[in-house]
């Protein structure tokens, strides 16, 4: 009887055939391969004209660029984590990550994030964007686990500064400042950090 058992064991353990593994292997890769795709084939989309870089900052094409070489890279290490977890997974003999990560996958955090990105889009031209930026990166490191408000406030106030200046100081991109007394106190704001 046990000799049966282990006989079902061995066969439940065989390796896959070449059409599921390939079937693994497109469905791992699929998502990460289409980012890489398209970062590769936007920037000749990006502008219909050549733009000059002007003598003040680094243009309205830099940071679209910046953006689209990081998604590059990252698709690329996604991509080799994907096929060496796969690879990990046969060797061991064991379920695949793929499944655990969605045993794992936290519904209620995804649906808050979603709602996170809306409300940012709803309080950005209204609050403006230093206030908008502030408030997203806080929330959102507190729904990603972050607890000590020291960490929470200095994440948010020094990220939202750098952007201001990757977006505002660098790429002259004429972010939102809001409306009304928002609107002022933008103004004030990025004066302050020597933007304005």
């Amino acid at each position: 009887m046990s000799q049966g058992r282990i006989e079902t064991g061995a066969a439940n353990e065989r390796a896959p055939t070449l059409s599921q593994l390939m079937l693994s292997i497109i469905s791992r890769v699929a998502l990460p391969g289409g980012f890489l795709a398209a970062a590769l084939i936007l920037p000749s989309y990006m502008f219909d004209r050549p733009l000059r870089i002007r003598a003040r900052g680094l243009g309205p094409d830099a940071w679209p660029s910046v953006f689209l070489n990081a998604i590059v890279a990252i698709s690329l290490f996604w991509i080799i984590a994907e096929l060496w977890a796969l690879y990990a997974s046969h060797k061991r003999k064991r379920t695949s990550p793929i499944q655990q990560e969605i045993e794992a996958y936290n519904y209620s955090k995804a649906a808050a994030g979603i709602c996170l990105l809306l409300a940012f889009g709803w309080l950005l031209p209204n609050v403006g964007f230093p206030i908008s930026a502030t408030l997203f990166i806080f929330c959102w490191c507190f729904l990603g686990g972050i607890r000590n408000p020291v960490a929470l406030i200095l994440v948010s106030f020094v990220g939202m500064i750098t952007l201001l200046w990757v977006f505002m100081g660098l790429a002259l991109m004429p972010l939102s400042r809001g409306t009304g007394v928002f609107d002022d106190f933008t103004v004030w704001f990025l004066r302050l950090v020597r933007i304005y």
